[in-house]
């Protein structure tokens, strides 16, 4: 995908892209981020818990957000300058999560565009969030 142009973007455009979470990519997510939290890999424990079962890491949803950010919409040369993430929901493994990345406001001047990044599954928020990227010349 080419790199997109500050003057090419409108308020309202999104993007939005469709992702099964299945438990082998937890277990990969947690062997590169280290997190072995035993809610998001360990059957037994998350039982106990709460959730009645192991969910998702979130960062894991949020490094989705990412990777359409920094190659789909806007796409190549797009530089993470903020991102906020409210959990607002757990996910669980195999469900169907659907990120919807939205421009919400665009900063002329300074190449910037204000993002609304949402997570949901089954027409429910999980993630509800904002980013500020900044767009290369």
């Amino acid at each position: 995908m080419a790199q997109r142009k500050i003057e090419e973007c409108k308020i309202g455009q999104y993007y939005e892209e469709q992702f099964i979470i299945t438990e082998e990519i937890g277990k990969s997510f947690a062997d590169i981020s280290k997190d072995y939290n035993p809610v998001h890999l360990e059957k037994e424990f998350a039982e106990q818990t709460r959730f009645k079962d192991k969910i998702v890491h979130g960062m894991l949803l949020g490094s989705y957000i990412s990777g359409i950010i920094g190659n789909k919409f806007p796409g190549q040369g797009s530089i993470y300058l903020k991102q906020e993430l409210h959990f607002k929901r757990p996910v669980y493994y195999n469900s169907k999560v659907k990120i919807r990345v939205e421009i919400k406001e665009i900063h002329f001047e300074q190449s910037r565009l204000t993002l609304q990044t949402t997570c949901s599954v089954e027409d429910k928020t999980v993630i509800d969030g904002e980013a500020i990227i900044m767009l290369e010349d």
